[in-house]
């Protein structure tokens, strides 16, 4: 098991970016009603053919070079299924990728979420030339932020200015804050 859910979110995100993709969607949605956790990251990456998908959810396969072993995504699965959840990868070459993983909320081994704002935060701050969208969805509502509609906002200031980061930090944190668990 890992320490948090974000730790996935970033795994999954850092393949994405690896895999040549300039658009990466991050979608969490917690619902205690529904007592589900669904994570879900979507991105325009070269994508994989049906071979490659399958060999990703088996731990002793990496296309990293340096590595003999890729836990990332192995780990994700086993976690989901391990909390009476789902998992699934989807991916056309040429197209992206999607990965989608659930867990139930109440389970006593489903990791915490962990820092979601400050997750997005440096994922924004660390791809600056990848559009990060991302969603947050709870039981009271949702919550969008995308770093292309930052850019315009900011204008010709670069995402990297302390302003700017200072801001995202605080806009997450806030919005973040107003739809809880």
């Amino acid at each position: 098991m890992i320490e948090d859910l974000c730790f996935h979110i970033v795994d999954v995100v850092q393949n994405s970016v690896s895999a040549g993709a300039d658009r990466v969607e991050i979608q969490i949605e917690v619902s205690r009603r529904e007592d589900r956790i669904r994570l879900q990251v979507d991105d325009n990456g070269v994508g994989m053919d049906a071979k490659t998908v399958e060999r990703v959810q088996d731990p002793f396969f990496t296309t990293k070079s340096g590595k003999k072993v890729g836990l990332g995504i192995p780990l994700m699965k086993e976690t989901a299924l391990h909390c009476d959840g789902d998992f699934e990868i989807t991916s056309r070459v040429g197209e992206g990728t999607r990965i989608r993983a659930e867990y139930r909320f109440s389970h006593i081994d489903t990791p915490p979420l962990g820092g979601v704002a400050e997750t997005v935060f440096q994922l924004i701050a660390a791809t600056p030339e990848v559009n990060i969208v991302f969603a947050w969805i709870t039981d009271d509502g949702r919550f969008d932020v995308s770093s292309h509609d930052i850019r315009e906002q900011i204008g010709d200031m670069p995402l990297s200015h302390p302003a700017v980061l200072s801001f995202l930090r605080e806009y997450l944190q806030e919005n973040l804050r107003l739809l809880p668990l």
